[in-house]
């Protein structure tokens, strides 16, 4: 029970440990990446796996490259997408992932082809010059339709500065300026030549990559002046939705001195957001889970109408050497254009996994709640049921993580919770191995010497701890002595006596242990032993019946290797008896043993000195013959042994009855008859009766003791009550 106590408290202690880092916000940089995984793993597990039509990406890949020409383009060229993206194809907005933030000093060649066939040849360069101004050709394509110019910003303490950023969506707010919002120090945007009342601007910078570089979250608005500006994919949606604000959604606490960020609505859509303004980005698949075209195919009308009619479209870049390949969840070399393409769908369907701003306390409760439930079952259960516990609470923590994945679109974090899960059951077990194998250890030197290894074993394994401070047991009790051991001894040189006891109790402790009996103590040649602790036998009785018969018939074997050494052969008496008995380690302060006292084991030590009077070498009490009704007894006597008043009845055991013979069935039955007539006074019967046992065991000690006593009574002045019971003065 206190090694259960411990166990728990260190538990608990562990738990509160692992609880720690998680309030505080320190968490080890190892466990992040556990939890990043996990994540990682549940959101490729719930793919969408349709792609997307409404948000079409017009990429800039290798094929576009090879037959348009390096990058960056001439932004005439550019215009002439646009145009063709709105006039021949229908789309409803066009946003670029990239940013014009420096004047194009080349000309296109197609334009200037065009120039000289429609213009005299008498024009100077600088009417050339502006009229083929590529940068102003761009911005009269823009100008007044639903264009989303993308920029940057800077971190830097350079605090760069390149056009702005357009219009702000929210402007100073207090309580959003106490929030940890990214704030950058200056904006590299596109030229203010490119800007326009109707374009508007939106960030494609992500200062939020997780610590592994993988793009997980991402802000969908940044502080720039006191004022927050719009992502692109935000943007986009406002852009589509002819709107120019949003509104954040500010949560404070019950005593309203903390408010945490917790969404943002746009457009009457209500997009989850941390603290950060950062949105989980909805990733809907692998890379291609939007329609691709390749640019050049816009800009030479050859893509497919249907593909790109009414249809939102982003404009980026995927080939490798345009360095907009990012990690992510889905793959290694995702396209940053589709980065923006996941979250203005998801957006656009108002399905975003988001952490609530409560996640932080279900997971602490997730936390004790595993932590208390595992440090109080482990230790009182088996390695097998705590495993099964064990394995049962993480599915059950799974299972309501995925749940609450799947039905409420929240991410509540799991990594620390099964590491937490993890690590309980490998200490409980190792504390508990570490607890078993003591326990097993003291047991062995307490026990070792007198018990079976196997019961040792067994006991290591008991719920409970083994009493050994005193307690009344029903059990057995066995005594045995060596016949004439002085006359032996006296024979004998010390080395050979030592010898002989050597083999003879070797042979008896062998058939006491395999019996799962206890050896109390050796007294010179006698043996004392009990059944029934320190662990308790349902069948002690039985057990240690079966052990002095077990040892009477070993007996032969052992004196004649006793014989063979040149040691004389021994003869032995025994005495069995069942009852209540005080057990545990008695003794003093100087020795303590683990022994049995009591009336029960007095008469035990008795029977053993009545087999030289009755001779026979086994004796046991009428009490232990009920507790083993399938032998067969030979009721011998009923006594009155020294030191105790009440009188027992004395057996001889003769075998398992259904074993022994009919003969020997006669003869018991025969002997108790005569025992009857000898406890009602009927001496004339009682001696025929013994006289004709004799005939059939001629060397039977008992039968001539009743006759004996019979010829001693018969003459005798008995007293009324009288019934048979014979008064032993002598141990």
């Amino acid at each position: 029970m206190r090694q259960r106590k411990i166990r728990t408290l260190l538990g608990i202690f562990l738990t509160i440990l692992m609880i720690v880092p998680v309030v505080t916000g320190d968490r080890p940089e190892l466990f992040e990446r556990f939890e990043h995984d996990l994540y990682d793993l549940r959101l490729r597990q719930f793919l969408s796996k349709e792609k997307d039509p409404r948000i079409v990406i017009v990429d800039v890949d290798e094929k576009s490259l090879a037959a348009e020409g390096r990058w960056p383009w001439n932004r005439s060229k550019l215009a002439r997408m646009v145009d063709q993206l709105f006039d021949n194809y229908g789309v409803a907005i066009v946003g670029f992932d990239m940013v014009f933030s420096e004047a194009d000093q080349s000309i296109d060649l197609v334009e200037l082809k065009q120039f000289f066939e429609n213009k005299s040849t008498d024009h100077d360069v600088t009417t050339l010059l502006k009229t083929l101004n590529s940068d102003a050709h761009f911005a009269r394509v823009i100008a007044d339709r639903p264009v989303v110019l993308g920029y940057l910003f800077d971190r830097s303490t350079k605090q760069l500065q390149v056009g702005h950023p357009g219009k702000a969506v929210i402007g100073e707010d207090p309580a959003l300026a106490e929030l940890p919002i990214p704030e950058a120090n200056g904006v590299i945007s596109s030229l203010n030549a490119l800007q326009s009342k109707g374009v508007r601007n939106g960030f494609f910078d992500n200062p939020m990559v997780d610590s592994d570089g993988v793009y997980r979250r991402v802000p969908i608005l940044q502080r720039f002046e006191g004022q927050y500006y719009p992502s692109l994919a935000l943007a986009m949606m406002l852009a589509l939705f002819e709107e120019d604000q949003v509104l954040p959604v500010i949560e404070t606490d019950a005593t309203e001195e903390r408010s945490a960020l917790v969404a943002v609505e746009a457009a009457g859509i209500r997009i989850p957001v941390d603290q950060h303004s950062a949105v989980l980005v909805p990733y809907r698949g692998p890379q291609g889970s939007f329609p691709y075209v390749s640019a050049t195919d816009i800009i030479n009308g050859v893509a497919d109408p249907e593909l790109l009619e009414g249809t939102i479209v982003l404009v980026g870049t995927s080939a490798a050497g345009l360095l907009d390949l990012r990690v992510t969840p889905m793959s290694n070399r995702y396209s940053g254009v589709e980065v923006h393409a996941n979250i203005l769908s998801g957006m656009l369907d108002g399905s975003f996994h988001h952490q609530p701003d409560y996640t932080l306390g279900v997971e602490i409760v997730q936390l004790i709640f595993c932590g208390l439930l595992l440090s109080i079952v482990i230790p009182r259960l088996s390695v097998f049921l705590s495993t099964i516990i064990t394995l049962a609470i993480g599915g059950v923590v799974i299972a309501l993580n995925l749940y609450a994945w799947q039905q409420l679109l929240w991410v509540i974090p799991l990594g620390y919770t099964l590491i937490l899960i993890s690590v309980l059951y490998l200490f409980q077990q190792t504390t508990g191995y570490f607890f078993e194998t003591r326990n097993i250890a003291q047991l062995a030197n307490q026990f070792g010497q007198y018990i079976p290894p196997e019961v040792v074993e067994e006991l290591s394994q008991q719920d409970q701890s083994v009493q050994l401070s005193g307690e009344s047991r029903e059990m057995s009790v066995f005594f045995s002595d060596v016949r004439d051991f002085t006359s032996l001894s006296e024979q004998l040189t010390p080395q050979q006596l030592t010898r002989l006891m050597n083999i003879y109790l070797t042979g008896m402790t062998k058939v006491i242990h395999e019996q799962r009996g206890t050896v109390d103590k050796y007294i010179g040649d006698a043996v004392m032993a009990f059944w029934g602790a320190p662990l308790k036998d349902e069948d002690h009785a039985r057990h240690a019946l079966q052990a002095a018969l077990e040892m009477l018939a070993l007996l032969p074997e052992l004196n004649q290797q006793l014989e063979q050494e040149g040691l004389p052969a021994v003869r032995v008496g025994m005495g069995i008896n069942s009852g209540l008995m005080n057990v545990g380690n008695m003794g003093s302060s100087f020795r303590m043993a683990y022994t049995v006292m009591g009336d029960a084991v007095n008469l035990g030590a008795r029977l053993e000195g009545l087999t030289k009077y009755y001779g026979t070498p086994l004796l046991v009490s009428g009490e232990l013959a009920q507790k083993v009704p399938e032998y067969l007894y030979r009721k011998l006597d009923r006594v009155q042994v020294k030191g105790r008043n009440e009188a027992v009845d004395v057996l001889e055991p003769i075998g398992l009855r259904e074993q022994c013979t009919q003969h020997e069935k006669n003869a018991v039955d025969l002997f108790q008859k005569g025992i009857q007539a000898y406890s009602t006074k009927q001496w004339d019967e009682a001696q025929d009766i013994f006289e004709a046992y004799l005939c059939q065991a001629t060397e039977d000690t008992m039968a001539r003791i009743y006759l004996h006593r019979i010829a001693e009574y018969k003459d005798a002045a008995l007293p009324a009550d009288w019934c048979g019971v014979f008064s032993h003065t002598s141990k």
